[in-house]
């Protein structure tokens, strides 16, 4: 009886155990979930910064030519 109690007790105790362990990584998946969502989420604010940077430089380049002709053309 006294065995039959002593393995009882430790079930009892590896099963706690285990269900901390469960909810302990549970947690952990939900952080890590919401951390990825956050690196996504920067990475694609960065890609949109990217190609409106891209764009302006292109315009200004753009102006810039156009700049230059007007100087050729009013030294002539």
């Amino acid at each position: 009886m006294k065995t039959l109690l002593k393995l009882l007790a430790i079930m009892f105790f590896l099963g706690v155990v285990a269900c901390k362990d469960t909810k302990k990584e549970a947690q952990e998946t939900v952080l890590a979930k919401e951390d990825i969502e956050t690196i996504e989420t920067i990475e694609k604010e960065m890609e949109e910064i990217s190609e409106a940077i891209e764009k302006n430089a292109k315009e200004l380049d753009k102006a810039l030519e156009e700049l230059e002709q007007d100087i050729e053309h009013s030294e002539d």
